[in-house]
C-alpha cells in the first residue's frame, strides 16, 4: 500500500485539517446571525417561544411524546415540589415511516395518537418533542417544514403538528381536550438538563443531539430574533432551535457528495450527513468503496467490502479493535488494509467531532460568558454516547478552542430520558 489515509482523504477533500476550526466556527456564527435576521442561512434559528427563565407547574401530569429519528415514546410525566421530573408511565415503539415503511401524514398522526391514547387520559396538557424542522408558533403549535433522517412520510410539509395530533386523539375516542406545546428534541434536551442540573453551577446551557440525526439549540436574547416580532417582543431570553444538521458551509469531499446524491433529500442536511448515526456508517462504507475503486485494496477485499453491511455497532466495534474479530476487520483480510481503514475511520470521526464542536464553540463565542465560568452541554444521542472516538475528540477540540482560549469550561451532561423530561417541563409552562 503506497498511500496513507491522510493522503487519500486530502485528495478527496475529506481530511479534517483542510478546514481550520477557527474558520468553521466563524462560518457558524455568520449563519447564526443571518438566520436570526431572517436572511438566507443554512441555520434556521427557529424561535421556540419558550422563555429560558419560565417556571413550570408542579404536581400536574402532562402527556409527553418523543418522536425521534428512529423511535417513538409516549408517557406521563409530572414535576415534584422541587421541580424534578417524575416519569409515571413510559412506552416505546418504532416511529412510523422508518425501517423502509412509507406512510401518509394522516397515518403517521393517527398511529402516534393511537400509541399515546392510554397515557393521554386525564391529562389536560400535552407536549410533543418532534425531531424534525418545524416553525413554532406563539400559540405553542408548529408547522412542519420538512422531514429528514430518511423518514418516509408523504404530505407532511405544512401540517400543524399539535392540531393534527389532537384531532387524531379525538377521532380515536380521547375525552376532553389538551393544551399542547411543540418542542424540538434539542430544546427538550436543554430543558431536561436544566431540570436535572444545579442551575447555579452553570453560566449557560446548550442543548445538543447527536444520534440518528443531529441538532443544537441555544439561549439568546429575545430581542436578537429580529425576524420574528412576536419573539422579539417577549423580552428576556428565549430558547432557539438552530437546526444545525442543515449547516452547509462545509468542505465536502467525493464520498460526501456520493452519499448526498444517493439520499432521499439531495442537497439537504449536509452537516448531518457528515456526522450523524444514520449517515456516518454509509459515509464510511462509501469512503472505503472509493479506496477500493482506486485499487488501494485488492480485488478480493473489494468484493468482501461490497458484501459487508456497515452498521453503527460495527463502526463502534471497529473503532475499539480494528485488528479484531469483527465483520469489517475480517473483510479487510490483512493488517495493512485494516490499519489503512482504521486511519480513514479515525480521521472521518475527527472531522465529525470538529464539525459538531465548532457549532458549540460558535454559541459560546456569541454568548461570551465570563472566563472561569462553566457551560453545560445537555446532550443526548447514541452516536455521541456510544461511539468510542467521537466524544473524546469533541472534548479535546473544546478544551483547545474554548477552555484554553476563552477560559470557559464545557461540561457534557447526559440525563436519562432528557428529551422526554425536558418536553414535560415545556408542556407545563404557563
Amino acid at each position: 500500500m503506497t498511500v496513507s489515509p491522510e493522503e487519500f482523504l486530502r485528495r478527496h477533500d475529506m481530511y479534517y485539517e483542510q478546514m481550520s476550526f477557527e474558520e468553521l466556527t466563524a462560518r457558524y456564527r455568520r449563519e447564526m446571525a443571518a438566520g436570526l435576521a431572517g436572511e438566507p442561512s443554512s441555520l434556521f434559528m427557529l424561535p421556540s417561544y419558550i422563555r429560558a427563565d419560565a417556571e413550570p407547574l408542579r404536581g400536574v401530569s402532562v402527556l409527553v411524546l418523543d418522536a425521534g429519528g428512529t423511535n417513538l415514546r409516549a408517557g406521563r410525566v409530572r414535576l415534584d415540589a422541587d421541580g424534578r421530573p417524575v416519569v409515571e408511565t413510559l412506552k416505546k415503539c418504532r416511529m412510523p415511516g422508518t425501517g423502509g415503511e412509507e406512510v401518509t401524514a394522516d397515518e403517521m398522526f393517527r398511529r402516534i395518537a393511537a400509541f399515546a391514547l392510554e397515557a393521554a387520559e386525564g391529562c389536560e396538557r400535552a407536549c410533543i418533542s418532534f425531531s424534525y424542522p418545524c416553525r413554532n408558533r406563539p400559540d405553542g403549535d408548529g408547522v412542519i417544514l420538512e422531514l429528514c433522517k430518511e423518514l418516509s412520510v408523504t404530505g407532511a410539509e405544512g401540517r400543524l403538528v399539535c392540531a393534527s395530533l389532537e384531532a387524531a386523539l379525538r377521532e380515536l375516542g380521547a375525552r376532553g381536550s389538551r393544551r399542547w406545546r411543540l418542542t424540538n428534541d434539542s430544546v427538550g434536551s436543554l430543558l431536561g438538563g436544566m431540570a436535572a442540573a444545579d442551575r447555579r453551577r452553570y453560566a449557560d446551557f446548550i442543548g445538543f443531539i447527536l444520534g440518528t440525526g443531529t441538532n443544537m439549540c441555544c439561549i439568546l436574547p429575545s430581542a436578537s430574533i429580529t425576524k420574528s416580532p412576536e419573539a422579539a417582543a417577549m423580552g428576556g431570553e428565549m430558547i432557539v432551535n438552530m437546526e444545525t444538521g442543515c449547516f452547509d458551509k462545509l468542505l465536502r469531499g467525493t464520498a460526501d457528495r456520493e452519499l448526498d446524491a444517493a439520499s432521499e433529500l439531495p442537497g439537504d442536511h449536509l452537516a448531518e450527513k457528515m456526522i450523524s448515526g444514520s449517515y456516518y456508517r454509509q459515509l464510511l462504507e462509501k469512503t472505503l468503496s472509493l479506496a477500493g475503486r482506486e485499487e488501494i485494496f485488492g480485488a478480493r477485499v473489494r468484493e468482501n467490502l461490497s458484501r459487508v453491511h456497515i452498521t453503527s455497532p460495527l463502526v463502534d466495534a471497529f473503532c475499539l479493535d480494528p485488528l479484531g474479530d469483527n465483520a469489517l476487520s475480517r473483510a479487510l483480510e490483512n493488517d495493512e488494509n485494516r490499519r489503512f481503514a482504521s486511519g480513514v475511520n479515525t480521521a472521518l470521526l475527527e472531522r465529525a467531532a470538529r464539525v459538531a464542536a465548532a457549532g458549540l464553540a460558535a454559541v459560546v463565542e456569541t454568548r461570551a460568558p465570563s472566563p472561569g465560568s462553566r457551560v453545560c452541554v445537555s446532550a443526548d444521542g447514541t452516536m455521541l454516547s456510544k461511539n468510542p472516538l467521537l466524544r473524546p475528540a469533541m472534548e479535546r477540540c473544546l478544551r483547545e478552542h474554548v477552555t484554553d482560549r476563552l477560559g470557559v469550561e464545557m461540561e457534557f451532561l447526559f440525563t436519562e430520558d432528557a428529551t422526554l423530561k425536558g418536553s414535560a417541563w415545556a408542556g407545563l409552562i404557563e
